[in-house]
């Protein structure tokens, strides 16, 4: 079953195109990575996405509601949350502080959340104090605190140490047991393959293909787009 559509969405900074008309569809409850190579409009079309960006043309639909040129703070109430590429949090307040942003809560589902995302430290930790690595984690927390349909996780991995990246493939695909579907920009291959069950690769804007894990490692259009022909 189909939670998010985009439609041939089109976006140009300064005449040029960084999204040329993308068309892809995201199954509920499943995993999807979305990779390219550099400049292949990943980062745009996730803006595009939950409205940090207004497309020049096309159109987002999400569990059936056209959410196309939305602000983003509408977006979030119908049920897609995000992290970003460097992680998002403020560093001189507590963990608890950073993740009550997302929605007031109690400390037992404060903690709760924390263990879905295995994290260990305290509530009152400030989160200055924490590793890049367990920032991700409490900015993924957070996330996952906002009242969700979907997650959106640009480069999950980005600076993140060989230990965590192990953890966060146990952590997503744990999300994913309980019913969450996630949508997420990634360029650790090993990482998206082990993890996805759909996979979609980008290039100069426009989606090259689309398919399973291995699918997708098979077609010589993936490697040319990479490498070069």
């Amino acid at each position: 079953m189909m939670i998010l559509e985009v439609n041939d969405v089109k976006k140009s900074f300064g005449g040029v195109a960084a999204v040329s008309g993308a068309t892809f569809e995201v199954n509920k409850g499943t995993i999807t990575s979305m990779i390219g190579p550099n400049g292949a409009g990943k980062t745009t079309l996730f803006n595009i996405i939950n409205g940090i960006i207004k497309p020049d043309s096309g159109s987002i639909i999400f569990s059936d509601k056209n959410i196309t040129g939305m602000k983003p703070h509408k977006i979030a109430r119908t049920g897609i949350s995000r992290t970003f590429q460097q992680a998002k949090v403020f560093k001189d307040m507590t963990v608890r502080d950073n993740l009550l942003l997302a929605k007031q809560a109690d400390d037992t589902e404060l903690k709760t959340v924390l263990k879905q995302v295995h994290y260990a430290r305290e509530l009152e930790t400030k989160a200055g104090e924490l590793s890049y690595g367990q920032q991700r984690l409490v900015e993924l927390a957070r996330a996952v605190l906002l009242p969700h349909k979907m997650l959106m996780l640009d480069e999950p991995t980005a600076g993140v140490n060989p230990a965590v990246r192990q953890e966060l493939k146990q952590i997503l695909k744990g999300l994913k047991d309980k019913g969450t579907t996630i949508l997420l920009i990634e360029h650790d291959m090993d990482f998206v393959m082990d993890i996805s069950d759909e996979v979609i690769v980008l290039t100069e804007g426009s989606v090259l293909t689309k398919g399973t894990p291995m699918e997708v490692k098979k077609d010589k259009r993936v490697l040319e787009a990479y490498l070069g022909k």
